[in-house]
């Protein structure tokens, strides 16, 4: 009776064992909003969407012809010194998107027009607007019409979008 009570609790002890082991070599996906720890630490930080997750399907970026006025006045991306004297000011530039950047943060979605970011004015798009734009990313590679009021953001003139109809496409 004993040796029948010792392998029960024998098999009992495998069996848990096995299951317990099992769940730890199973692969395990994180949920979608949480990213892995950094190597070295602890911490676990929350992954925000990018913008081209959350864009908007049906918002479209209209088109603009090169011998439209606006774009014939407008500045080009790489003028810094003219868009910061223009501050305060409605007006526009043009260029030709090399990347769109989404610090970690999420926060924001920064469209370069230079793959240095420095050397040329920047369109940024706040988090509360992303769904009201359709993917940025689509627009790499591609020449584009930015208007609005320029600002001054540590030295260097941007304008903040808030409507599709400041990113034109140059046809």
């Amino acid at each position: 009776m004993l040796k029948n009570k010792i392998v029960i609790a024998l098999a009992a002890f495998v069996a848990v064992s096995t299951l317990v082991v099992a769940q730890d070599t199973a692969p395990k996906s994180a949920p979608p909003s949480i990213t892995k720890p950094t190597a070295g630490t602890n911490a676990v930080t929350r992954a925000s969407a990018k913008q081209a997750d959350v864009a908007s399907k049906t918002a479209k970026f209209s088109l603009v012809s090169k011998s439209d006025e606006t774009y014939k006045t407008a500045l080009d991306a790489h003028d810094l010194a003219v868009a910061l004297k223009q501050a305060d000011k409605d007006g526009a530039f043009k260029g030709k998107v090399t990347q769109i950047f989404e610090p970690r943060g999420g926060a924001m979605a920064i469209v370069n027009f230079d793959t240095n970011y420095r050397t040329a004015l920047t369109a940024l798009l706040r988090k509360d607007s992303f769904d009201k734009f359709p993917a940025l990313t689509n627009l790499v590679g591609k020449e584009v019409l930015v208007s609005g009021k320029f600002i001054n953001y540590q030295g260097r003139g941007e304008i903040i979008l808030t409507n599709t109809a400041q990113v034109k496409l140059v046809e």
